[in-house]
């Protein structure tokens, strides 16, 4: 697949309901037993009830700032990624015949489309170019050179370098504090991935967020609204007009956003739990390591020092653990 457009991360409210395990069953469709309680509150709420990357925050603070909120769902990329795979949300007409759609987004945005006191409060759409329309050098120049036709004016390049290579670069065009900003970076570089993977994100708050909430109640048309914002936003152009408005669109930019037109939701993307971020540590730093110790002392020593190490554990690596175990209960 050239370009893959998916739904990275959302956050929603519901404001008559109390109950989070009804809205984990009802909006989520997933089994509330899945959930572990979280040592800690967040955004105003008293208590978080937490699987993976999906957090259900509860309980509002009792002060008049954070009156009648209702139960709040939050999701990052991770959770996005487990409630499209593992919710049992359907509804008639919608088919996975390319095995890479899910319909538990277009049903979830179907029913706060009908629930009254639904409230979507952020959402970030990842459009993604793995086929080699971007570059990072050039977005990076037309930004420098201001090549780029946008109402937003506010434009933000961070440039990381390892040496006198660039590396880690990152362009935000839209101020921080606004209702949508756009997020470029190499995504196979973050990722340490071999490849070509430029990142396009739509990032989008209050309004911007509801309305484009409102639209994704089908698995079709993810690609083409995404494309139609990204045209009504901004786009990079080479300066032959000394009317901007009438200056020609770069090539490559074009190209990319003709294709984000035809994708559906979701392309799904591999992700890993923070526990298999830890062994990819341990087997990167402490492998050699380990392996002196298991051909000298053999595996009861380092079972040893693993249990004995669990008595240092602390609050939020246990709930670590337990998450994982939740997530994943035949690896145990």
């Amino acid at each position: 697949m050239k370009c893959q457009v998916l739904i990275d991360y959302l956050t929603f409210s519901i404001k008559n309901m109390e109950d989070p395990a009804q809205v984990i069953q009802k909006y989520l469709g997933l089994d509330p037993a899945l959930f572990q309680e979280a040592p800690y509150g967040l955004m105003g709420y008293q208590r978080v009830l937490r699987f993976g990357d999906i957090q259900v925050l509860y309980e509002p603070r009792e002060n008049e700032y954070f009156r009648d909120m209702g139960v709040c769902v939050s999701m990052s990329g991770n959770g996005c990624r487990a409630f499209e795979t593992m919710s049992n949300l359907t509804f008639d007409g919608v088919k996975d015949t390319q095995g890479t759609a899910s319909t538990a987004f277009p049903v979830l945005f179907q029913l706060l489309a009908a629930t009254e006191d639904a409230n979507i409060s952020r959402i970030d759409i990842a459009c993604d170019d793995r086929e080699g329309y971007l570059c990072m050098d050039d977005i990076v120049r037309k930004v420098q050179d201001n090549e780029i036709n946008s109402r937003m004016s506010k434009r933000t390049l961070y440039l990381g370098y390892d040496g006198t290579q660039r590396s880690g670069t990152t362009v935000y065009i839209g101020a921080e504090s606004s209702a949508f900003r756009v997020r470029i970076y190499d995504k196979a570089l973050e990722r340490g991935e071999s490849g070509h993977w430029i990142r396009v994100e739509l990032v989008m708050r209050g309004e911007n967020a509801q309305a484009f909430g409102r639209q994704l109640t089908n698995a079709e048309n993810v690609g083409k609204l995404a494309a139609q914002v990204i045209n009504d936003k901004l786009s990079f152009i080479d300066r032959d007009d000394t009317n901007i408005t009438r200056c020609t669109v770069c090539p490559w930019w074009r190209a990319f956003v003709d294709e984000l037109e035809s994708v559906r939701l979701v392309a799904r993307e591999t992700v890993q739990h923070c526990v298999e971020h830890i062994a990819n540590w341990v087997e990167s730093q402490v492998g050699p390591s380990l392996s002196i110790l298991l051909q000298t002392m053999g595996f009861p020593k380092i079972f040893e020092l693993a249990v004995g190490a669990s008595d240092r554990l602390s609050d939020k690596q246990r709930f670590l653990i337990a998450d994982y175990n939740a997530l994943y209960p035949l690896r145990v």
